[in-house]
């Protein structure tokens, strides 16, 4: 199977938050890069293949701790999880996940 990814993936255990519609779940991020991540979970909880979801984590840069938003979409999915590609990430999200991707 080709590689599609443009950027590094980092193995992570982070507790997020995924919006989809008006439903919450709680889930786990497995791995993290500039562009998306892949997110544990069963696919009859998730949304479908291309849905539009938000992405809520903690992440942590310069010292400070700050929640952050990301708009992503459902990109692949599989038994145990679903890879997102990220949307427009806002300034601090971005700077965040530089430090996170690039200093694990």
């Amino acid at each position: 199977m080709n590689e599609r990814r443009d950027s590094q993936r980092v193995p992570v255990t982070l507790d997020a938050v995924l919006n989809y519609q008006a439903q919450v779940m709680i889930c786990t991020i497995r791995d993290i890069s500039l562009n998306g991540a892949f997110i544990e979970g069963t696919p009859e909880g998730l949304p479908y293949f291309n849905a539009p979801v938000e992405l809520g984590l903690t992440l942590t840069s310069a010292g400070e701790t700050k929640q952050h938003r990301i708009p992503a979409k459902i990109r692949r999915i599989t038994d145990n999880g679903v890879g997102l590609t990220f949307g427009d990430v806002g300034m601090d999200a971005y700077f965040s996940l530089v430090n996170l991707v690039y200093n694990a």
